[in-house]
C-alpha cells in the first residue's frame, strides 16, 4: 500500500501554505504520519525533499504542527 496518496499531497500543500484549520492540521497529521509511526521531522522532510514549497513552507508547516500539538497537550 502506498502511504503517499493524493489526499496526503493536498494536506501537505495546504499545511505548507497555511490553508488548514487547527482541527484539519491535527487530524491530517495523525492520519498521514502518526498512525504510520512517523513524526514532525518526517513532515518537514517530505516538504523539503518531495515538494517545491521550499524552506518557508517547511517552516510554516512545522510551526503550525507544533502550535496545534501544544494547544492540545496543554488544555
Amino acid at each position: 500500500m502506498n502511504r503517499i496518496t493524493e489526499e496526503m499531497k493536498l494536506w501537505l500543500f495546504d499545511l505548507a501554505h497555511g490553508n488548514l484549520s487547527d482541527e484539519a492540521i491535527l487530524s491530517g497529521f495523525i492520519k498521514h504520519y502518526v498512525l504510520h509511526g512517523l513524526t514532525i521531522g518526517n513532515v518537514v522532510d517530505n516538504i523539503v525533499f518531495r515538494t517545491n514549497y521550499g524552506t518557508s513552507g517547511a517552516k510554516l508547516a512545522k510551526e503550525s504542527l507544533l502550535r496545534v500539538l501544544q494547544n492540545v497537550a496543554f488544555k
